[in-house]
């Protein structure tokens, strides 16, 4: 591990908190937060998904790979959590 790399995580941590406190001022019920959760519960699976397969394939999207094949699609997909749909 790099000597950096504690410090960096550090500073992402603030970076989160930040954002979560400046999202938190616009949850003012039960619903507002259910539909925080789902929407932050999509984009944390989608990008997780997403670097995923970048690993898997060797290549990012849009850049084209060694055999000449490029990701430049997109589906959309439906999860199933338990707060429901995403």
């Amino acid at each position: 591990m790099s000597p950096h790399a504690g410090k960096d995580k550090q500073r992402n941590k603030k970076e989160l908190q930040a954002i979560a406190e400046a999202a938190a001022k616009n949850i003012k019920s039960e619903d507002d937060l259910k539909v925080f959760r789902q929407m932050l519960t999509k984009i944390t699976v989608e990008a997780a998904l997403n670097a995923e397969l970048d690993e898997h394939l060797g290549f990012d999207k849009h850049e084209p790979s060694a055999s000449g094949n490029t990701r430049n699609g997109v589906t959309h997909k439906t999860l199933q959590t338990q707060d429901g749909l995403c």
